[in-house]
Formats: C-alpha cells, sequence, structure tokens
C-alpha cells in the first residue's frame, strides 16, 4: 500500500513512523521508506530537501506555515543546529497564535505539518543527543523481510488473479474492522446520550438494528476474506524458495560494496532484474519443475550480470559467497537437496584454529604422525572435535586414521591436492564444504583452487568460468536513463572497446569524449544537454580525478528527464575505483570492468597484436631489432607478472604502462639505426633506469629492474639458442615474419613457473598463500557481528577472557634503578656508553607500550560489563579481538611494525620485553636480537659508535662487514672485539648452507629459513670497499617486515629497510638473487 513493503517489519516501522510523537529518522539504505514517504504524501503536496540544498530552511518554513509535509533525506551523522526547533517541537503561544522559532524568525506554526528524515547511511552512529530528539527506526531490509516482499513478486507473477484478489481483501478487511469500529463508538455515544428510558428512543433502536445487520454482513465478509487469505497463503508458500534464493542473492551483491566502493547495487535495481527473470525465464505447469527453472535461470543470470562489473579477483570470491550462503540457509539448501553448511563449520573456515576456543579443549596430547606438521596437525584436531560437538559424527575418526596410514602423508604433499580423491574413500563419507575445509586445514595456500573446486561440485561449472566482457550486450541492456560505467584498473582502456561498439552501430560521429579534470565539469554539462537532445553519446573520462564536481554529475541524473531525452543517448562514464564517485549514480547504472590481460603469454599476445607488419619489419638492422624487440615485450610481460608475487616480485607494485614500452621500442630502434653496432650499455641504462626505472620509487627495485633487463638485453639474446628464462620454452624466435612470432607466443604454456620471471618456484607458494589470506580477509570483513550458534561463547565472552588471559600476562614496566652495572656503564669522560643510551630509548618505547596496554584491556573489560561507555576505539579493539586482529590503539606510533595475528603478536611483545628485562638486568649480552627493537638502525650507530671510541677512528670512516657462523645456539655466541653478534633474522627467496656458511638455492616448500648467530664486524670503509667489490659476495637487504615497502624516508631509503648485510655466495653473478628477491627479514607473520 502506498510502496510500503508487505513484510512484519516494515509495516511495523510504518505505524512508528505515522503515529510516534517525536519525529521519524529513518535508517534507509535501500531507500525503502524514503520512496514510501514519496508515495504516501505525494497528493499533500510532500517537499523534499537535503541539507546540501540551498536554502532548504526556506522550504522547511513554507512547510511548516502552510501545513504540508517536508522529507529531508540523505543525512549523515550530525544534524545541522538550526533543525533543533523543530525536532524539539518548541512551539508557544504569541498573540492566540502558536509559533515556532526558526532561526530568527518566529514562523505560524500548522498543526498538519509533518517531518520525516531519512539516512542512506547503513550504520550510522548517532550521539545520545540526536537520539533524544527523534525516533531512530530502522527500515534497513532483513533476510526475511525482503523474502516476505519478493514472495508477493513471485505470486503477482505467477498467478495474478491471487494477487490481485489479496490486495482487495487487505483493503475490504480493513474497511468491515473500520466500520465495526465506527459503529461501536457510535452505539456508545447514543447509550450516553439517551435518557432514562431507552425503549422510548426510536434512533437508538434503529441504529442498534441496522448496526446488527451490518456486523453480521462485515462478519460473513470477514470470515470469507479470512479463508481466501489461508488459500493465498499456501500458494504463497509454495512459491517462497524463489523468494529465499533472491533475497539470499541481494544480500550477497549488498555486500560487495564492503570489498570495493564502485560495487553499488540498489534494492531497486536489483528487483527490477528479478521481476524481469520471472518473466522471461521458461514457463512450466508443474510449480516444483516451474521453481526449479526459476531457481537456476535467476542465480546464472545475476552471477553473469554482476560478474561483468567485478574485478577479475573477486569474481570467484562472488560465486563462492552466492554459493556459501545458499548452504548456509539450512531450509532452502535442504530444499535444494544440498548438504547445508553448519555455524561451526564456517566458523572454521573463517577464524581457523580461534573457532575452537571456548567450545573444545584446548589440551589435545595426540601428536602429530611423521611428515605432517604441527600446526596442520592441530588445525585437522580443532575441524574433527568441532564436529563431533554439534554431533556431526560424518568426519568421526578422521585423524586416528592420518595418524594410522602413510597414504594421508602423501596426500599432504601432493601437489593436485584439491583434485586430487581422499585416501581410504573419505570422499563418500564427507561434504563438498567439509573437504574444502580439510585441504585448507593441509594447505592454506591451495584455498582458492579447493573453493574454486567446491563451487564447481555446489553449482556448477557455469559459476567458476569469468564470463567474457561483452560491450555489445551491456548496451542493449541499457536504456537512455541508465548510465553505463567503466570501473578502471591499472593499464586497462576501454576507449578501443567503445570506438569499436560505435562503430558497428554507425556512431563514430556521434560518440562525444570528455577527460574530466579542473575546468571541465562545465563542459562536460553542456556535452551531456546537447547529448540528451540529440541522442549522441557522450563519454566523460576519469571520473576519479573530478572528485569536487562529483556532486553536480548525482545533481544532473537526478534530474534529467525521460520526456526530453532521445531514446539513443547514453552516458559512458569511466572511473577508477573512487568513494568520491556518488552512490546513486553507481546503483541506477550498468557497471563494466575492463582489465588488462594476465599473464605473461596473453601479454605477449597482446602486445604482438598491437604491433604492425610496418613495424615489426622497419629496421635495416632487422635481425638485431627483432630479438630486442621480442627480449623488450618479455621484459616488460615479466615485470609486469611478477607484482602477483608480492614483495617478493616487486617492494612496491609500479603501474608500468604500455606507453613505457612504446618509447622504449622507438629508442631501440632508433639506436639500432644510428649506431654501428647495438649499444648495449645504453640501451640497458635507457630502458631500466630512464623509461621504467622513472616510474620506480624504491632503491631495491632500482637494482631490481637493471639486473632483470640485463638478462634479457646482452649480446646473447642474438644466439639462437639463448634462453630467456631456465626453463626450455622461453627464447626469443629465430628471425622470421611477424605472423611467427604471434603462432610461437600462442604455443607457450598457459600455468607459468615463477622461475620465469627471475624467482623460485616456491614464490608460487607465496602467491598462492598470499592471495589465500586476502580472498579469506575479504570474506571476513562482509561477516556481520552475529552473536555465536552452535553452543560456542557469545562473542562478549570470548574478548572478555581473551582480556583477562593478556592482563595476566602483561610484564611490569622496567625500571632503571633494576640495571646492572655494565648496562648504563660510564665512559671516561662521564657520559653513559652509546648502547647503554640506545637501551634506555628503546625500555621507554617499550613502557609506553606496556602502559597503553594494560590501561586498554582494562578499559575494554569494563566496557564489556557496561561500567564505562564503549567508544568507538573500544569498538574496534573488540572487533579485532574477535578476528585475531591486532587493534590499531596498540600498533603504530606507540608500537613497532609487526603483521602477526594478535596472539602472535602479544607471545612475541613478551618475548620482546622479556630480552630488554635481561639486557637491563644482567648487562648486555653476547649475541643481541636485532628485531626485537623498534629502531634497529640506532643500534647499528651505537655498535660502530663504540669501536669508534676504542679505536679512535672517525665513525664515518667505518662499516660493517658480516661474518656469517656456524652457531644455532645464542648463549654459545662469545663477545666479539670489533663489532657485535647479531641473531634472529631470516632470510627469503633463498636457502642457507649450515656446513658452507653461505646461501644457497631453496628447498621445495621451504619458504624461510632462519640464520645462524652473524657477527657484524666493524672494518674500516676503505676495507669494505675492497671487500664489497670481490665477487662472492651479495649484497642483501635487511627488513622489518615481510611487506618490505615503507614510506620513504629522509635517509632516501624506505622505513622498512633496516641495512645491507654482505651474504657469501657461490654464485657469481649477483643478479641471480637480486631477481630471486632474496632479502633478509626480521620477523615472519605468523
Amino acid at each position: 500500500i502506498k510502496s510500503l513493503p508487505s513484510d512484519d517489519l516494515s509495516v511495523e516501522n510504518g505505524i512508528l513512523v505515522t503515529r510516534g510523537r517525536r519525529w521519524p529518522l529513518m535508517v534507509d539504505p535501500q531507500g525503502q521508506g524514503n520512496r514510501w514517504i514519496k508515495h504516501m504524501k505525494k497528493d499533500k503536496g510532500l517537499g523534499v530537501i537535503k541539507l546540501s540544498t540551498p536554502n532548504f530552511l526556506r522550504t522547511l518554513e513554507t512547510g511548516i506555515r502552510e501545513g504540508s509535509p517536508i522529507l529531508l533525506e540523505n543525512v549523515e551523522e550530525v544534524l545541522d543546529p538550526s533543525l533543533e526547533p523543530v525536532l524539539m517541537k518548541q512551539i508557544f503561544k504569541k498573540g492566540g497564535q502558536w509559533l515556532l522559532r526558526l532561526g530568527t524568525e518566529d514562523v505560524p506554526y500548522n498543526d498538519d505539518f509533518r517531518f520525516f528524515i531519512t539516512t542512506k547511511m547503513a550504520n550510522p552512529h548517532y550521539l545520545p543527543e540526536i537520539c533524544i530528539k527523534v525516533t531512530v527506526i530502522n527500515f534497513t531490509v532483513t533476510l526475511s523481510g525482503l523474502e516476505d516482499q519478493l514472495v508477493v513478486d513471485v505470486v503477482a507473477n505467477e498467478r495474478p488473479d491471487l494477487a490481485e484478489l489479496r490486495a482487495s481483501l487487505v483493503v475490504q478487511i480493513a474497511a468491515d474492522k473500520a466500520e465495526m469500529d465506527r459503529l461501536e463508538q457510535l452505539i456508545l455515544k447514543l447509550l450516553s446520550e439517551a435518557g432514562a428510558d431507552l425503549l422510548a428512543d426510536d434512533t437508538l433502536i434503529v441504529t442498534l438494528d441496522q448496526s446488527k445487520q451490518t456486523s453480521t454482513s462485515c462478519l460473513e465478509r470477514m470470515a470469507s476474506a479470512d479463508k481466501s487469505m489461508e488459500e493465498i497463503d499456501d500458494v504463497t508458500e509454495k512459491f517462497r524458495p524463489v523468494a529465499t534464493r533472491a533475497s539470499i542473492l541481494y544480500f550477497v551483491v549488498a555486500d560487495l560494496s564492503n570489498i570495493d566502493p564502485m560495487y553499488q547495487y540498489s534494492l531497486q535495481y536489483f528487483a527490477g532484474l528479478f521481476n524481469m527473470r520471472l518473466q522471461q525465464s521458461e514457463k512450466s505447469e508443474d510449480i516444483s519443475q516451474r521453481i526449479a527453472i526459476i531457481l537456476e535461470d535467476l542465480t546464472s543470470f545475476m552471477y553473469i550480470n554482476i560478474c561483468r562489473g567485478l574485478f577479475e579477483d573477486h569474481k570467484m570470491l562472488f560465486s563462492f559467497l552466492i554459493c556459501a550462503q545458499i548452504l548456509r540457509h539450512k531450509v532452502h539448501a535442504r530444499y535444494v537437496n544440498k548438504n547445508p553448511i553448519s555455524t561451526l563449520e564456517w566458523s572454521f573456515f573463517l577464524r581457523g584454529l580461534e573457532a575452537g576456543k571456548g567450545i573444545i579443549s584446548e589440551n589435545d596430547d595426540m601428536a602429530p604422525p611423521e611428515g605432517i606438521q604441527l600446526l596442520v596437525w592441530k588445525k585437522l584436531r580443532t575441524f574433527e572435535m568441532l564436529l563431533l560437538h554439534e554431533e556431526t559424527m560424518a568426519i568421526e575418526g578422521i585423524t586416528d586414521e592420518m595418524a594410522a596410514s602413510p597414504k594421508w602423508v602423501e596426500f599432504a604433499d601432493n601437489d593436485s591436492m584439491p583434485s586430487e580423491p581422499l585416501p581410504m574413500d573419505w570422499d563418500q563419507n564427507i561434504t563438498a564444504f567439509q573437504r574444502l575445509l580439510l585441504v585448507k586445514s593441509f594447505r592454506e595456500d591451495f584455498l582458492q583452487l579447493a573453493v574454486r573446486h567446491f563451487v564447481g561440485a555446489e553449482l556448477g561449472e557455469t559459476y567458476i568460468v569469468s564470463p567474457p566482457f561483452d560491450l555489445a550486450g551491456c548496451f542493449k541492456d541499457s536504456q537512455k536513463m541508465t548510465p553505463l560505467i567503466f570501473i578502471l584498473s591499472a593499464g586497462a582502456d576501454p576507449t578501443d572497446a567503445l570506438l569499436k561498439l560505435a562503430r558497428d552501430h554507425e556512431y563514430e560521429e556521434k560518440l562525444h569524449f570528455i577527460s574530466l579534470g579542473q575546468g571541465q565539469g562545465e563542459k562536460a554539462e553542456k556535452l551531456i544537454h546537447l547529448g540528451r537532445q540529440s541522442g549522441d553519446w557522450v563519454c566523460l573520462q576519469n571520473c576519479h580525478l573530478a572528485a569536487s564536481w562529483m556532486p553536480a554529475l548525482e545533481r544532473i541524473q537526478e534530474q534529467q528527464d525521460p520526456n526530453g531525452t532521445d531514446d539513443m543517448y547514453r552516458l559512458w562514464l569511466t572511473s577508477m575505483p573512487s568513494p568520491a564517485f556518488p552512490v546513486p549514480v553507481l546503483q541506477s547504472g550498468i557497471k563494466i570492468t575492463n582489465e588488462p590481460p594476465k599473464g605473461l603469454r596473453a601479454n605477449l599476445n597482446r602486445t604482438f597484436q598491437d604491433i604492425t607488419p610496418e613495424v615489426y619489419e622497419g629496421c635495416s638492422k632487422s635481425r638485431e631489432f627483432k630479438k630486442l624487440l621480442f627480449s623488450l615485450a618479455f621484459f616488460h610481460a615479466a615485470i609486469l607478472e611478477r607484482r602477483k608475487f608480492g614483495p617478493i616480485g616487486w617492494n612496491v607494485p609500479y603501474e608500468w604502462m604500455d606507453s613505457d614500452f612504446q618509447v622504449s621500442r622507438e629508442q631501440v630502434h632508433m639506436y639500432l639505426e644510428s649506431q654501428p653496432g647495438v649499444p648495449w650499455v645504453t640501451l640497458n641504462y635507457i630502458i631500466a633506469e630512464v623509461n621504467y626505472g622513472g616510474r620506480v620509487t624504491d632503491d631495491k627495485d632500482v637494482r631490481l629492474i637493471s639486473a632483470f633487463l640485463k638478462r634479457y638485453f646482452n649480446e646473447g639474446i642474438l644466439d639462437d639458442s639463448y634462453k630467456l628464462s631456465p626453463l626450455e620454452h622461453y627464447y626469443a624466435p629465430k628471425e622470421g615474419t611477424l605472423e611467427e612470432v604471434r603462432d610461437y607466443v600462442r604455443s607457450l604454456p598457459m600455468d607459468e613457473d615463477p622461475q620465469v620471471y627471475g624467482l623460485h618456484s616456491n614464490a608460487q607458494i607465496t602467491a598462492q598463500t598470499q592471495a589465500a589470506k586476502k580472498f579469506l580477509d575479504t570474506i571476513i570483513s562482509v561477516q556481520p557481528r552475529l552473536s555465536s550458534g552452535g553452543g560456542g561463547q557469545k562473542p562478549e565472552d570470548l574478548v572478555t577472557d581473551m582480556a583477562q588471559a593478556f592482563s595476566g600476562r602483561v610484564p611490569e614496566q622496567m625500571k632503571k634503578k633494576d640495571a646492572h652495572a655494565e648496562t648504563y656503564k660510564k665512559t671516561a669522560d662521564g657520559g653513559i656508553v652509546s648502547l647503554g643510551v640506545f637501551h634506555s630509548q628503546e625500555m621507554d618505547r617499550f613502557n609506553v607500550l606496556i602502559s597503553r596496554v594494560k590501561s586498554t584491556l582494562a578499559t575494554l573489560g569494563d566496557a564489556i560489563k557496561g561500567l564505562v561507555v564503549m567508544s568507538a576505539q573500544l569498538e574496534e579493539m573488540y572487533n579485532c579481538f574477535l578476528i585475531q586482529k591486532v587493534p590499531p590503539v596498540w600498533g603504530e606510533p606507540v608500537s613497532y611494525p609487526c603483521l602477526k595475528p594478535l596472539n602472535s603478536w602479544f607471545e612475541d611483545f613478551l618475548e620482546r620485553v622479556a630480552f630488554m628485562t635481561r639486557w637491563l638486568k644482567s648487562g648486555p649480552p653476547t649475541s643481541y636480537w636485532v628485531p626485537c627493537f623498534y629502531f634497529p638502525q640506532g643500534f647499528m650507530t651505537c655498535s660502530k659508535q663504540v669501536h669508534a671510541r676504542k679505536t679512535k677512528i672517525p665513525i664515518d670512516a667505518l662499516s660493517f662487514w658480516t661474518e656469517p657462523t656456524d652457531l644455532q645456539d645464542v648463549a654459545a655466541a662469545g663477545p666479539q672485539d670489533a663489532g657485535q653478534n647479531v641473531h634472529g633474522l631470516f632470510v627469503q627467496g633463498c636457502g642457507w648452507s649450515v656446513s658452507e656458511k653461505r646461501i644457497s638455492e631453496s628447498e621445495k616448500g621451504v619458504l624461510f629459513v632462519q640464520l645462524p648467530v652473524i657477527w657484524m664486524k666493524v672494518i674500516p670503509s676503505s676495507e669494505f670497499e675492497e671487500l664489497q667489490n670481490a665477487p662472492g659476495r651479495y649484497r642483501c637487504p635487511l627488513y622489518k617486515t615481510s611487506l618490505r615497502k615503507g614510506t620513504l624516508s629522509t635517509t632516501g631509503h624506505s622505513t622498512n629497510f633496516v641495512t645491507h648485510f654482505q651474504l657469501p655466495t657461490s654464485e657469481s653473478d649477483q643478479g641471480h638473487w637480486v631477481r630471486r628477491g632474496v632479502a633478509l627479514l626480521c620477523m615472519l607473520d605468523d
């Protein structure tokens, strides 16, 4: 009725809005309440205002004066103070007239005035002073509420006769009830007015007689209506699974906006697609068959339709969320004959070992079998015990069998694990999701492969294949009022595709481009108005660069008139993901992603498709040019693809463009034509350090890009047998035609080994692990914070227990009075030894952190009990505890950089404080745990200073030289004469030979190796220069965390970078280890 949804929650909200004593403030992210108010008050002269509207108070004043309703929409968390008298209804009487002071004027107050406020924010935090002035009403649609709304649409489409009957019956029943109430009131009034003799009152007797007849007919109609309503409800319930599926799909789609600000879909848009599929899907007289047809058609259509506006990384995530949410709805999963996902299974998927806390015993003494790692074993035991806790017997005894059978150890080492059958026919006993959890427990890096296998098994192959880029299909689905929005990614340019579409529709002359930026807004607005009149296409490029003009774009789109717009008019918009892009435009538009090709083969293929035969054959030194052109294309593709390996690929993921390749190609041609030979040194410098290196900001990446290009730009490339990687398939093809090169590129393998990019095969594990972590973090980010089910602890109990456990273990602050005599030993001139000064500064920093941890844990405990206010900072801390994340209040700048999860971070924090306390109380150690420090660079400087004072050599003339020892036991390290022993460092990207005390190739599956004690020997800088230039050493960077990336500091280095270590190597070419991405790390992430 009047667009008010028919579910119970919306009806209750409608009553609160119309009957409440205070003005309503509706939390309305889907815009349902807003639409209802506009329909309900349309005939009463509704005034619609926003706080951003100029002179909005003037419209409000007119409404108060004339008694017309006013809708204030799209408010944020703060309301304009000038609204206070209206919200508080501060009316007063003056000269016999009711007035209200608005701003500086007294406005006559009309009792018919109504005021409504709506916000599109999904989860606003209103301060108490706002909440006491308004009635906050949650109009956010719920899963069951949306189901009730959509089932009405299904019945209206499938049985329009019943839908019409239902609508008329609702009105009729309401009218009959109102009539009964009126008669009752009339009789009571007449009885109270009648004299002593009731029988003498003819009017009363006639009225009683009429009311009896009316009430009898009302009751008969109501009984008949109730019976009809029951029949309608029976039919409605039969079609409910369709509404359930649609409701599940909508909430998955709505959650996408938490992943990327551009993934905005309105409920209105979704409902339009839903109704379209109801009308267009195949018909059937059999209700069960018809429901099955709609379920399959709707799900696949939504997947394909939404996928065209998602980035490649999120398409698999979307199909997994669809599948998981269908199976988590127990009633719906059973309806479609699928095994539901239980609450504890889902919790284990998201939280791993943490899911067992407070549910199962942590004292499990069953040792892992040989060949299965302890952490993997703990996960498998937790998984089995969680399922037994909720009486799921399917997996009972699986860990006993793993301990007994060597087949499971073979399975654990199998690189095809996600698609391989489980040993001992366990696939017959468990569900597809339980199988996914088993694979995830064994190998976290296989998560996405296992997810793909799970979705394929449960939903079908359609949902694991990305729909192709279909611009013509998007155009076909669009209308003149619908903007088409290209969501860009680095290196993508949809211009060519759009021009091709325009050519196909003979619209090339009618397609107008304008690139937005400073001063372009007015031109764009004129172009849009012209386009609407003439039916031309208008493309506004780079909307993210014109954030200040975006509200104007929103206004232009809101005010468009369908009657004044040509049917062929289309508005095309291109933008990088940006929170400034107007949400209403996104919600009403068709979103299209356009990404550059992924993979070395796809990149090479695109490059050689773009090269013309004239360019390819256009050099007088044909052989050299063709070889170098292929090497350059290979280099361009390889450096782009290296980014997917994260920090081991590049410290910073740079956005190289096709223009870098074009310029380099032209320079290669120019130098070959102008020089007698091939100027290798010049080309290496210009391409690596100028053209491509111009974008590179990290000096370690500059070193890498130079070493990378040397692999492809050297004299060997002119030899037909020269390989571009250690693998056989990759080489510069023999001199031939362009088509032959394209054929060779098409013959390259689809699945590329990391060795192609100069990395070790283990880098694939690193890339897959990082992708799996990102995948899981994204899923966690869209999960609601709900109370636990399945017999687990409530979230607040879980956080309270964690806070209490942490509080009991937080150490006391360190005190200088407890110091050992050697720790702050005085020098001859009365100062403190340099390392003592360093310890003092570090101790102060740790004491601040200890104090912060203690105070916030105590406050969090009080906030959960309700003794203090749960501030935004404490709420964030509470949420971080639930997902094993270090709360920002414990992070930088009060803490050191660290990527560990919460429990590991806390253990590491205790170890750091323990080391600093031992140094304080027992004197300087014989080996220093460098990763412990906030500022390791300070330790290096102080160590040099100690030696400088001892030898009277200026500190500027000293350098560190690295001498690895074979000591694994820190306690066995003795003091050094010149310099210090350090320990606790990890090397990534290579292995370590203990016997030869040098770096070596990594072993399969071993990503990090802990180094033995290293002597950081202080030597004169002149000696250091000689040693450094001798072969057999790799200049290895040391970073604080595996992220490697930091901000550029005043030293010219990244804030994550500490120093270089000279590690021994048998490899003569340092570039080999540079391309491998070998680096030292202070700590790991687990």
